[in-house]
This record gives C-alpha cells, sequence and structure tokens, in this order.
C-alpha cells in the first residue's frame, strides 16, 4: 500500500473523505468523529430493524386463519361438499362442464345455475380460479385455489397436476375452523349417504393419492342371494371389530381385520363387499395389482393413503400371483417368453397387511376363485382372520333369486286376474319359486348364470319356469363341449411344448457326440498297434457297453410324444 503525495493512504482518505456528510450533523461534529457517528447511527437504525421484524413476527395481530387442503386426501373432498351445499359458487362465473357419469366430481346441477332449466345430461363443476367471499356461521370465509407444478407421468406420456385449496377464515378463533372442518365431513357423509363411494388410481408414481372416485348406488343385503348365515354372521363380525378400537389397543393386538372370500366365478363374492360398504357406511379403496406399474413401494404408499374405518379390496388376487406361479416364476414362465404377472413380490404384500407398513383401523377384502394356489403365508390367521366359502346355488338360493326377481308389486303372474288380491299373487308366486328352484340341479349353477336366464323373461314368471329346465340341460352341454375343447387344446400344447424340448434334447447330444467321435476318428487314424505291437482295440470294442457305436455318436433312444395324446 502506498502514501500519495499528503501522506496519506487511500483507504484512509475514502474514510475521511465521507466527512463531507458530517456537514449535516449539528454542532462542532465533523471529520472522523462525525462519520463515527454516522456509523453509529446507521447500527442503531439496522439493529431497530431487525428487532422491529422480530418482534413484528412473533407477536403480529391475526386477524385470519388459514388452513390447507390438498388433493388426494379425503379432507379434500369434504370441502368440496361443503362449498357445494354452502353455494360457495354463486360468485363465480368459471365452470368445467362435463358429462354425468359415475365418477364423482363435486358439481352443480343445472336448476342451481338457472332457475327452470334442467338437465340429466351435463354436470357443472365450479373451478373457483378466482378467490370466492362467502358466509359461514357469522364468519366471512375466503376459499382460493392453486395448481401445484405439473409432473410428468412416463408410462402415460402426459403431464399431471394436483389442486390445493385455502381456506382463509377471518378470525382469530381455532375451534372454528374445527368446527368447519367437521360440519364439511359431516356434509359429506350425508351426501354419500344413498351411494357407495369407490375410490382407485391411475398413478403410477410416488407420492401416490387416490384420485379417481366413483359413487354407485347402494346395495341392500337382501339383493345378495346367498346361503343362509353367510350375510349376516359378515356383518355381525364387521360390525363389532369396528366398534372395539380401543379393546384392540388395551390387549395389544393390532387393530386390523382380514377376510378371504373364495368360490366360483359369479359366486357373489364382489357383490358382497359392496353391500357390507353401503350396510356399514364404509368407503371402498380397490387397488389392481396386475397393473405393470405396481411394485411394492407404490403398494405401500397406497395402503398409508387410505383412512381408518374404510374397506381395502383386492379382487382376484390369485390372477396376481399365486403359489404356482412363484414357484415356476424361474421356469416356466421364463421358458415360454411368458412375462410375470405382477411386480409385487409376496413380501412387500405381506408387509402391507401386517407389516411395519400396514394400516390400522381397515377392512381387508381379498377375493379369489382359486384358493389352492395361494400360498399358506398369504392366508394365515393374523392377515387373514376369517375365510367364506361361496358355493354354486342350491335349490334355496334360486328359490330366493326367483321371488327377488319377480316382486308382486311389478309383476304378476300371466295367469292371475286382475282382480286378483296381493295375498294371492304372493302365493301363486311361492309356488312358481318351488317349481323353478326344484327344475335346477343342485349346486350346479352360479347365482350370476341364473340371473342371466331370469333377464331373458323380465315380467315373464311363469315363462321362466317353463323354459328353465331346457335352458339348464343346453347351458351343461355347453359347459362339456368347452371343457372338453379346452382339455384337447391344453393337450395339443402341452404336446408341441413336448416336441420342442425333445428337439433342444437332441441337439444337444449331437453336439456333445459329435465331438466325441472326432477325437476317436483320429486316434483310430494313428494305428491299431501299440508300442508292443499288439493291436489296439477297435472304438466298437473300447466302446463296448458304454452305449456309443462305431461312427463315434452315442445311440440314444428318445421316445417320441404320441401324437393321439
Amino acid at each position: 500500500m502506498q502514501a500519495d503525495g499528503s501522506g496519506f493512504t487511500p483507504l484512509l482518505n475514502n474514510i475521511l473523505s465521507l466527512g463531507m456528510i458530517t456537514s449535516w450533523l449539528p454542532g462542532d461534529q465533523k471529520g472522523l468523529l462525525g462519520t463515527l457517528t454516522i456509523f453509529l447511527m446507521g447500527w442503531l437504525l439496522e439493529m431497530g430493524r431487525n428487532a422491529y421484524t422480530w418482534f413484528s413476527e412473533r407477536w403480529r395481530f391475526q386477524y385470519s386463519l388459514t388452513a390447507e387442503f390438498s388433493e388426494g386426501d379425503p379432507a379434500f373432498d369434504w370441502i368440496l361438499a361443503f362449498l357445494s351445499k354452502q353455494q360457495a359458487w354463486r360468485n363465480s362465473w368459471n365452470f368445467k362442464i362435463s358429462a354425468k357419469t359415475l365418477q364423482r366430481k363435486n358439481g352443480v346441477e343445472a336448476s342451481q345455475i338457472c332457475k327452470g332449466h334442467k338437465s340429466e345430461n351435463a354436470e357443472y363443476v365450479p373451478t373457483y380460479q378466482n378467490p370466492q367471499l362467502f358466509r359461514w356461521e357469522g364468519y366471512w370465509i375466503e376459499i382460493s385455489k392453486t395448481l401445484s407444478s405439473s409432473s410428468y407421468n412416463y408410462q402415460e406420456d402426459r403431464s399431471i397436476s394436483s389442486s390445493t385449496f385455502y381456506l382463509t377464515v377471518y378470525t382469530r378463533d381455532v375451534s372454528v375452523v374445527s368446527s368447519l372442518v367437521e360440519q364439511a365431513r359431516m356434509e359429506y357423509m350425508e351426501m354419500s349417504q344413498p351411494h357407495v363411494i369407490i375410490h382407485t388410481s391411475n398413478r403410477s408414481y410416488i407420492p401416490f393419492y387416490w384420485n379417481e372416485c366413483k359413487r354407485k348406488p347402494r346395495r341392500s343385503l337382501e339383493s345378495v342371494i346367498l346361503e343362509e348365515g353367510v350375510l349376516d354372521s359378515l356383518v355381525f363380525d364387521a360390525r363389532e371389530f369396528l366398534g372395539m378400537e380401543e379393546w384392540y389397543q388395551t390387549t395389544g393386538i393390532p387393530y386390523r381385520r382380514g377376510y378371504l372370500l373364495y368360490g366360483p366365478p359369479g359366486s357373489g363374492k364382489t357383490s358382497t363387499v359392496y353391500a357390507l360398504a353401503g350396510e356399514l357406511e364404509l368407503e371402498i379403496y380397490s387397488l389392481s395389482l396386475a397393473s405393470s406399474s405396481m411394485d411394492d413401494s407404490l403398494l405401500a404408499a397406497a395402503v398409508g393413503c387410505i383412512p381408518k374405518r374404510s374397506i381395502f379390496l383386492l379382487e382376484d388376487i390369485d390372477c396376481a400371483f399365486s403359489r404356482i406361479d412363484e414357484s415356476n416364476s424361474t421356469n416356466s414362465t421364463r421358458m415360454y417368453g411368458m412375462t410375470p404377472k405382477c411386480n409385487v413380490t409376496l413380501s412387500g404384500l405381506l408387509n402391507v397387511l401386517d407389516g411395519v407398513a400396514s394400516q390400522e383401523g381397515v377392512l381387508f377384502f381379498a377375493t379369489t376363485n382359486h384358493v389352492e394356489d395361494l400360498d399358506n403365508a398369504l392366508i394365515r390367521p393374523g392377515r387373514i382372520d376369517k375365510k367364506v366359502r361361496y358355493h354354486h346355488a342350491v335349490q334355496a338360493q334360486a328359490a330366493a333369486l326367483y321371488k327377488r326377481f319377480y316382486p308382486i308389486s311389478h309383476c304378476a303372474p300371466e295367469s292371475a286376474s286382475e282382480d286378483v288380491s296381493d295375498e294371492e299373487k304372493t302365493v301363486r308366486i311361492d309356488d312358481l319359486a318351488a317349481r323353478f328352484s326344484q327344475s335346477i340341479p343342485d349346486k350346479t349353477f352360479t347365482a350370476a348364470e341364473l340371473q342371466g336366464f331370469l333377464l331373458t323373461c323380465k315380467f315373464q314368471p311363469e315363462k321362466a319356469v317353463r323354459e328353465v329346465k331346457d335352458w339348464a340341460d343346453n347351458t351343461m352341454k355347453e359347459r362339456l363341449e368347452l371343457e372338453a375343447k379346452k382339455t384337447a387344446k391344453q393337450e395339443k400344447v402341452q404336446a408341441e411344448r413336448d416336441k420342442e424340448e425333445i428337439e433342444k434334447l437332441r441337439s444337444t447330444l449331437v453336439k456333445m457326440n459329435g465331438s466325441t467321435g472326432l477325437s476317436r476318428r483320429i486316434e483310430k487314424s494313428s494305428g491299431k498297434q501299440d508300442a508292443r505291437g499288439e493291436a489296439k482295440p477297435s472304438p466298437e470294442q473300447s466302446c463296448s457297453g458304454s452305449g456309443l457305436s462305431g461312427n463315434g455318436l452315442d445311440t440314444w433312444t428318445i421316445a417320441e410324444p404320441d401324437a393321439h395324446k
């Protein structure tokens, strides 16, 4: 550092040049003392500003409370139902119009938007693009909506974004927000009561949430025709479980319950789950393990998003994987170029059922057509607590289904006159139901098959009785023909596979024995006498009893597949 002609360094000159600011100071505070005074004043101002910021962040006046609701969480649906009930969309003119489907969109009826106009085909869904202000229970509430940054789904080749609602209540009382959320939940349950809510998801990545929701009309327990006592025992067991959470916690038993419904297709397994959900007012969360994007981590994330007092349903679990698939996954599946059924491992499924990733307070239901194919570890007690076997319909079920199909309020026997009383009609229907059930072999047809036949005789109960015998005979004949064709096809495929295996084995043996024959021909060309002049044994002699012929090739007898099998 060099000094200038006056003997001061440049840094000192810069400091002293600030002395001009001291001319603004009162009195004789100039020069270096004035500069230090300015530094001290700036430091005090900065400390005051920081102190104000610190105190304002901790003791600022709170005139509102804000709650956040993210899409995928059950509370998100509660708020949408609450906004529809409070008509918060009244001041909004932005709607998304979509056709009415089973998909729940929390839309608004056309008659609510425009009086006198009624549309049964369209649904108007408020977008809430702009903040909306409305009044509830004497409090002003503002609702606003934001879209999160889009994430790209490479499997579906599209961008997906999620929504978030911000509910601002202009009050300092936190209990008001709590009361609002509870009322929103109650209104959601009231709106959902006539329906069974079914949640599914098409998200194939984490973070996972159930982004699709369907609603179906509730199905009464009487509409599910099962053997006597089966449905009542299920309802009693599930209701008892839902009311014993405190007992489970006291005894230290994990608060979960698993059910396995197994039997032939069309016997009523899935209908039982729907009817049970409607009776207990529970929502269903259904997942397909056969999806190519489903793996252990995604399954754990999906189960973790299921709320308490819900039903977790895995249909046709034997189609995803079974004990046979696990044992043959390294041979037959790969041998014939077949891809594995499921990316979820048995260990991953067991972990979400009763491992550290399991969810408590949930009723787990699994359905299968072939219980014998399931691994014993999957269906042991603790994971599956109750097994219900479904059979083909017995005659009592057939009669009950017939009565269910022909109530006297909708139809009457063709032979009954108009002035016949309801009691006489009931007696006639009971007699026809008995004749109908006696014409059907016991435990031969499923309830779905009987229902399919009765649909061809709607409002014609006597016609159903007349034609059921021929229908049963024709159905049995078709079933036997299909079984014969299926058996013949399986035998043909197996014969082709056996033939391919034999050809591969023959080709391998030829290659192996070809190299052995070459070495023996070289040895033969070197001479047949050894050093003592004795004749060497020929290849035929040396290979006697070894299965080798004179041409150096093994002689094997390979049985060809029987063409008649």
